[in-house]
This record gives C-alpha cells, sequence and structure tokens, in this order.
C-alpha cells in the first residue's frame, strides 16, 4: 500500500493508483512538478517534515525517501454503503464515546492494513471530536476512510454485502486465533462502559473473549482493539 521514491510516486499516477502522496516540506522543482501532476489528477498532496517521512518510511526501503505514495486503498470514501462494497477489513467502534480512543483505534486500523473505520453512533459526531479524533490518530485520517453511522444500519450494510461479522466482548466463546478474520469481515468493540451493543452481540458471527486472569475484569478498549487488529493483521499477512 505504500511506495517509495519519486519514480514509484510517477509510475502510481501514471497508472492510476495514487491515493494520496507525502513530499518533503522543503522540496526540490523535480517534486514540485510531481505534487503539480497530482493536483491535476485530483491526488492529494501533504508536506511532511523530515522526521514525520522517516516515521512513516516502511522498513526495507530507500534509507531517506522524498516521497511516499499511497496507493490501494482510497481513504475518500462517502459512507458505510460505499465502504463495505470494497471489501477487506474494517474496524467498528460501536458506541465509543472518548475522541483519544477513537483516534488511537484509527491508527492501529491503519497500521494493520484495515479498508476502513466505522464509528457506530446515535448522534452524529461534533467538529471538535473530529478535529480531536485526526490528533490522536497522528493524522491517519489522511489514509484510511473513517466514516459514521448506526449500528442497525451498518451491521445490515456489511451482511448484504457478505461480511462476517465479528465481536469483541467479555461474554465471548472463542479466542481470537480460532476465527477467521480474512476475507471481508468487521471487527466490532465495544464503548468504554457499556461494551458491545446488544444488536451488535446478536448479529455477530462469533463472538471472542480476550484472556483475563487479573482482579480488574476488563482491558481497556485500546488494547482490545490493538489485540483484534494485529491477529488480523497476522492471518492476513
Amino acid at each position: 500500500m505504500q511506495r517509495q521514491g519519486v519514480v514509484a510516486a510517477e509510475e502510481a499516477l501514471a497508472s492510476g493508483q495514487a491515493r494520496a502522496i507525502l513530499v518533503l516540506k522543503d522540496h526540490d522543482q523535480h517534486i514540485a512538478g510531481l505534487c503539480e501532476q497530482a493536483r491535476a489528477a485530483g491526488v492529494p498532496i501533504h508536506e511532511i517534515t523530515e522526521r514525520d517521512m522517516w516515521r512513516m518510511a516502511q522498513p526495507g526501503g530507500e534509507s531517506s525517501p522524498r516521497v511516499l505514495t499511497l496507493v490501494g486503498r482510497d481513504p475518500e470514501v462517502a459512507n458505510v454503503e460505499e465502504l463495505v462494497t470494497r471489501g477487506g477489513l474494517l474496524l467498528c467502534l460501536d458506541g465509543v464515546a472518548y475522541a483519544g480512543n477513537m483516534g488511537f483505534s484509527v491508527r492501529t486500523a491503519e497500521v494493520a492494513g484495515a479498508a476502513g473505520v466505522v464509528l457506530a453512533t446515535d448522534q452524529p459526531i461534533p467538529g471538535r471530536a473530529w478535529k480531536d479524533l485526526r490528533h490522536s490518530s497522528m493524522q491517519a485520517t489522511r489514509f484510511i476512510p473513517v466514516v459514521e453511522g448506526r449500528i442497525e444500519g451498518i451491521i445490515a450494510s456489511a451482511k448484504t454485502a457478505g461480511f462476517r461479522i465479528v465481536a469483541v466482548e467479555d461474554v465471548g466463546s472463542h479466542d481470537l486465533p480460532e476465527v477467521d478474520l480474512t476475507g471481508d469481515v468487521i471487527v466490532i468493540v465495544g464503548a468504554e462502559a457499556e461494551g458491545v451493543s446488544a444488536t451488535a452481540l446478536e448479529a455477530a458471527d462469533a463472538v471472542v473473549r480476550l484472556p483475563m486472569h487479573g482482579f480488574v475484569p476488563s482491558y481497556n478498549l485500546q488494547v482490545a482493539v490493538a489485540c483484534a487488529c494485529v491477529e488480523a493483521a497476522r492471518q492476513r499477512r
């Protein structure tokens, strides 16, 4: 999903595969021309620092890339119905209230290679919360679709598109490695206090329970998201 270097960016633009391009803030005329070409094609350009370029470059590529290109996953999606037509792994946050938890989850899902994140909420998320979400995601929202919807509609759309539904909750009867997380699957993790809704649990094809042996009876939401995303990435490798 990532291509490094100017030549790779030019090839991705020529083939129509480029979805976003990252360049250093201080770039030369050659890269400035590449940026103009990308803008003409409707491909977003993000100017970043050398530190961010180093942080986001995948191991095994150029030692000091000047350009990174996102290919494959299109971060621009209008709604849940459009997102499920693309298939793949989706993360659904069912009733999660805190923007920091949402942002961490978006970043984790992006790193794991998910196709998108769905925020199940009864009320639209206000603008300030979206701003905090983007910040806490380390701006991962630039590279992965994040859409909102009611849990009933999300489940209906997912089932219509042939997705399997996997919920992570303390009433689960399966361990994560036992459940198939390949193909088209939506993983649902519940709110900080209430957990996964009854609607989602009833619709789930499998309910997973993370092993817990301590006195406190539950993990932090971010731990549950990380466990599910890492296991999905391992299976889909």
